[in-house]
């Protein structure tokens, strides 16, 4: 039995269908996004500029915390 709760012979078909499972759901969420894209294009929906410069920032604000977030843990880690 594993931490888990799951005997061992069943941990690798569990691990596997959870990951399956992630990528899957990925997969559909992506899908989503080009389709809504592609209609937006169809219905000629215009974005004011902002709007379409703000997911580019708001991805490069959350990598840039992240990336101080774990080097001030890293930092931290070594004193």
């Amino acid at each position: 039995m594993t931490s888990a709760g799951l005997p061992r012979q069943d941990l690798p078909l569990a691990l596997v269908s959870f990951n399956v499972g992630v990528e899957v759901g990925q997969l559909g969420f992506v899908a989503l996004v080009l389709a809504m894209a592609r209609s937006f294009r169809a219905l000629e929906v215009r974005w004011p500029r902002w709007v379409q410069a703000l997911p580019g920032y708001t991805v490069g604000t959350l990598g840039a915390f992240w990336t101080i977030q774990r080097v001030a843990l890293m930092v931290a880690a070594l004193r």
